[in-house]
C-alpha cells in the first residue's frame, strides 16, 4: 500500500493547479499500479488520513474548485526536510513504475543502515537512550556503548547519527550503515533545548566537527567546472565573487574539514585553493603525496 501512497503523492505534487478526483482517477488508470479499481472518494479519503498520519504529508482541498494539493507545511519542523521527502518519493515512484524497464535504469548500491532508522526515530521521539554496538573502521572489534540519539543527518546519501554518548563529554556522529545492533533502554534523557542539527553543521561541509573558528575560503576554478559549482553549491555560504571566461573565484565561510578538502581534491586539475595559505599548502601535499603513488 505505501506503493500506493507514494504515486498519490507523486501524482499530486507533478500538478501544478492541484487535481479532481476525476483527474486522479484518469492519471490512475494510465499507471502500471492499476489494479482494475477506480479511487472512489471514501478509499480517497482513508488514503489521504494514512499519507497524513504515516508519511506527515498533508492533502487539502481547494473547496471552489474542488481540486486536491499537498500542503507544504512545517509539518516536521522545517519545509526544506518535506521537500526532500517528497522528492525522494517522487524518485522512487519513478523507478517503481520503470520496473518494465528492465536492463535500462541503473541503480546505486550505497550501505545504508535503513534497518535501524524506525528504531533511532522511536528512540529520538521518546527521548530514550539507546544501547549501540558500533563497528568502526579504524577498530578490529565492534564498541558496545550507550548513547543519547539527538538526530539524524543525511550526506552524500549516507544515514549519521548525532548524539552524546553517555560515557564522553560533547556530540559524537556514527555512521549509521556501521551499527550492528541497536536496542532501547528504559533509560530516558533531556533533550537539549537550544540544540538544532541545522545550525549545528551550519559552518561545515559534511559529518565532521572540527574546532576552531569559522574561516573565509577562497578557491579558483576553472573552465566549464564552474557551471557545477553554480548548480550545485558545495555550502550555502558560496558566493562567486569573480568571473572570467578562463575560471571564476568562489567565496565560502565556513570551517574546513576533511570532507571538504576531499571534495575540493576530487575535481584536480579544475579546482586552485587560494587562500587560507595553510589550507592551499595542504592540498598542495596532498596532490604531491597523490603523484609520489605514480613514481
Amino acid at each position: 500500500m505505501i506503493g500506493r501512497y507514494i504515486w498519490e503523492i507523486s501524482e499530486l505534487r507533478r500538478s501544478h493547479h492541484g487535481l479532481t478526483l476525476n483527474e486522479l482517477n484518469e492519471r490512475w488508470e494510465r499507471s502500471s499500479l492499476y489494479d482494475g479499481r477506480e479511487i472512489i472518494r471514501k478509499t480517497w479519503y482513508s488514503h489521504r488520513e494514512q499519507i497524513a498520519s504515516q508519511l506527515g504529508i498533508i492533502i487539502e482541498c481547494d473547496k471552489r474548485t474542488n481540486r486536491y494539493y499537498i500542503a507544504y507545511e512545517d509539518t516536521i519542523g522545517r519545509p526544506d526536510i518535506q521537500n526532500w521527502l517528497l522528492n525522494s518519493f517522487a524518485v522512487g515512484n519513478m523507478l517503481m513504475q520503470g520496473k518494465d524497464l528492465k536492463g535500462r535504469i541503473s541503480y546505486e548500491r550505497i550501505p545504508s543502515g535503513y534497518d535501524y532508522l524506525t528504531d533511532i526515530i522511536e528512540a529520538m521521539r521518546e527521548n530514550r537512550i539507546i544501547s549501540i554496538s558500533y563497528q568502526s573502521y579504524w577498530k578490529d572489534e565492534p564498541s558496545e556503548f550507550e548513547l543519547m540519539p539527538y538526530a539524524l543527518k543525511v550526506f552524500k546519501q549516507r544515514w549519521y547519527l548525532v548524539g552524546a554518548n553517555v560515557a564522553f563529554e560533547g556530540i559524537r556522529i556514527y555512521g549509521l550503515d556501521r551499527i550492528k545492533n541497536i536496542e532501547i533502554t528504559q533509560q530516558k534523557f533531556k533533550m537539549p533545548k537550544s540544540f538544532d542539527v541545522e545550525e549545528l553543521f551550519e559552518p561545515y561541509y559534511g559529518v565532521s566537527l572540527v574546532d576552531g573558528e569559522v574561516e573565509k575560503v577562497r578557491i579558483k576554478v576553472y573552465d566549464n567546472q564552474a557551471k557545477y559549482f553554480r548548480s550545485l553549491k558545495l555550502h550555502e555560504s558560496q558566493e562567486e565573487i569573480k568571473t572570467t571566461p578562463e575560471y571564476s573565484i568562489f567565496e565560502y565561510h565556513i570551517k574546513p574539514t576533511f570532507e571538504f578538502e576531499q571534495e575540493l581534491l576530487s575535481h584536480g586539475e579544475s579546482v586552485e585553493v587560494l587562500e587560507p595559505a595553510y589550507l592551499r599548502e595542504r592540498i598542495k601535499k596532498r596532490l604531491e603525496w597523490s603523484l609520489e603513488h605514480y613514481k
